[in-house]
C-alpha cells in the first residue's frame, strides 16, 4: 500500500486555512491534517478538504488534529457538523489523533461516542485498522 500526497485546496477561502494535507493510503483510507491554529475558518476550511477526500472516495478517514495548538469553540462545533456530514456520506470509521485539550474538548460535546480521539496519529490510525470491516 502506498501513500499518495496531495493537497486538497478549497476554492474561495483564505488560503492561511484552505490548503490542507490529504494523504492517501490505499483507495479508501486517508489521514487529512490540520495546521497550528484551528479557528472557525480553518475548522470550516477543513472539513471541506475532508468531505472533499470522501467525494473522491475515501471511506475510513484519520482526522490529523495533532499539530493544533490553539482553538476555539467554534471550531469544535464546525467538527460536530463535520460529523453529521460524514455520517451522510456513509464514512463511518472515523478516528482523531488530538492533545489532550482539544481531546477533552471533543469530548465534552460528544464526538467520543461517535470518533476514536487517540493522541497521535499512529495511534489513530492503528484504532481505524484493527476494526472489522
Amino acid at each position: 500500500m502506498g501513500a499518495v500526497d496531495f493537497t486538497a485546496a478549497v476554492p474561495g477561502t483564505p488560503s492561511r486555512s484552505g490548503s490542507f494535507p490529504v494523504r492517501r493510503l490505499g483507495e479508501h483510507l486517508a489521514i487529512v491534517s490540520a495546521g497550528a491554529r484551528f479557528d472557525e475558518p480553518a475548522a470550516r476550511s477543513y472539513a471541506q478538504a475532508v468531505l472533499r477526500a470522501t467525494l473522491d472516495g475515501v471511506s475510513e478517514l484519520v482526522l490529523d488534529l495533532s499539530a493544533v495548538r490553539q482553538h476555539a469553540w467554534p471550531a469544535i462545533y464546525a467538527l460536530c457538523e463535520l460529523e453529521a456530514h460524514l455520517v451522510e456520506a456513509c464514512c463511518d470509521l472515523v478516528a482523531v489523533a488530538a492533545e489532550d485539550v482539544l481531546a477533552r474538548d471533543l469530548q465534552a460535546v460528544g464526538l467520543q461516542r461517535v470518533w476514536a480521539l487517540r493522541a497521535s496519529v499512529p495511534e489513530a490510525l492503528a484504532e481505524l485498522l484493527a476494526r472489522p470491516v
